[in-house]
């Protein structure tokens, strides 16, 4: 792209016009056909095995984290999906290139969220409702607690069905009331397992209705007793017979009453069957619409980036550098991202020897001759990548006449002796 302008002219277009040029690009029907067709794969895609067997889909997801490269390195991108970045002892935390850690984080069950309860409940609930799953499986029971009823409104089913079994125990009665149909339904065995007594009572019938077998089959006979009458009334008959017969003891005849004379039989009858608490369901490592929203659109920036470098060297680092400097606050972090290095390198006229040195030398030169506070500064940001675009470029040819004017050769004084003629 804007091939033939040369790299600082396109560098100065890119900061005008960036947003419409990658607006552009990622119209084009060979990247919207590929966002298509991830969208489409995440739908079947139900674990990390299925994930690292689709190469074209794995590559994709691998561009939004600028590490399309390591695409055939299954072994290490095995472990970074399905370790958890937060243990200590996992590998992501021994990888020193922090593109490996947000690749991790993006795929992590979980990840807390940083805020205070009460700061989150002070949350508009659209901001809430940009959460992802990863986010949402990270909130405790004082986080969710905090949660006002807009804010779990906002929630879609999914994110509903990511709250873990342990926080989910912090909605309020009401919360519970609130939510609608299809988010009772998203409701996981586990989460239903996690429920109080007085929560299990606070579903409305007409969401009770909602649940399958298997989350029926989820709640204990004490949470069972908690069920009112209006909810039992609400059950289907072929809801009834979900129930083990360790279950069906739990009702008292109140319970029994508003069932169906066919639902009452079918306690009367129901199997007995081991009561064994539910496991958390391990989500599809695509199912996070968010997160697929997040993928397509970091892929069609490295894409674009790298485009705008093909036509013009050095561009695809400058760009690079614009967007993720603000991101540093040291020079350690700096040095993790070999990319941002080279072109801080650049722009302080630091010799390609640089490269040669050992790493504390390397460190301590990068913090004589860089405030690391100047790259949250975005004007300071874009003087550093301009500074690093020029100096790639080569230098102009030495003119006959500017080099007998003192640009190398001969000085003029010392050419009045010998006639040199400057007609032509």
């Amino acid at each position: 792209m804007l091939a033939g302008v040369g790299a600082q002219a396109a560098l100065a277009i890119a900061e005008r016009q960036g947003e419409a040029l990658q607006a552009r690009f990622a119209a084009r029907r060979d990247n919207q056909a590929e966002a298509a067709r991830l969208r489409e794969a995440a739908g079947r895609i139900t674990d990390v095995e299925a994930l690292l067997k689709d190469r074209r889909t794995l590559r994709l997801v691998l561009e939004a984290f600028q590490l399309e490269t390591e695409v055939d390195k299954r072994a290490t991108l095995r472990r970074v999906l399905t370790e958890d970045p937060a243990a200590q002892g996992s590998l992501v935390n021994r990888l020193s290139d922090p593109r490996w850690k947000a690749l991790a984080d993006a795929f992590a069950s979980s990840r807390a969220v940083t805020l205070s309860a009460e700061a989150l409940g002070r949350q508009a609930p659209e901001e809430v409702a940009k959460l992802e799953l990863n986010r949402i499986a990270g909130l405790d029971f004082l986080q969710v607690q905090a949660l006002t009823a807009e804010q779990i409104a906002a929630l879609d089913p999914a994110q509903i069905g990511a709250i873990s079994a342990e926080a989910i125990g912090g909605m309020e009665t009401g919360d519970v009331a609130a939510l609608s149909r299809a988010q009772v339904a998203a409701l996981t065995p586990a989460q239903l397992r996690g429920l109080l007594q007085w929560q299990v009572a606070a579903i409305e019938p007409e969401d009770i209705s909602a649940l399958s077998p298997e989350q029926l089959r989820a709640f204990s006979p004490a949470q069972l007793t908690a069920l009112t009458p209006a909810q039992m009334a609400a059950l289907a008959d072929d809801q009834v017979g979900a129930f083990s017969a360790n279950q069906a003891a739990a009702f008292d005849p109140t319970q029994r009453a508003a069932l169906s004379a066919a639902g009452r039989a079918m306690l009367d009858t129901a199997p007995f069957l081991p009561d064994e608490a539910p496991l958390e369901t391990r989500r599809a490592p695509l199912a996070d619409s968010r997160l697929v929203d997040r993928v397509i659109a970091g892929a069609m920036t490295n894409r674009f980036e790298k485009a705008m470098g093909d036509a013009n060297p050095g561009l695809r680092e400058a760009l690079y550098f614009r967007r993720m400097a603000g991101q540093v606050t040291s020079i350690a972090q700096l040095m993790s991202d070999r990319a941002l290095t080279e072109v801080v390198r650049g722009a302080l006229g630091i010799p390609t020897s640089f490269g040669t040195l050992e790493f504390e030398q390397q460190r301590d030169l990068l913090t004589r001759r860089l405030d690391v506070a100047k790259l949250q500064d975005p004007k300071e940001v874009a003087k550093m990548a301009a500074r690093y675009v020029a100096q790639l470029q080569p230098a102009p040819a030495a003119s006959p006449v500017l080099s007998l004017l003192g640009g190398g050769g001969p000085g003029l004084e010392s050419l009045v002796g010998r006639r040199v003629s400057f007609s032509a």
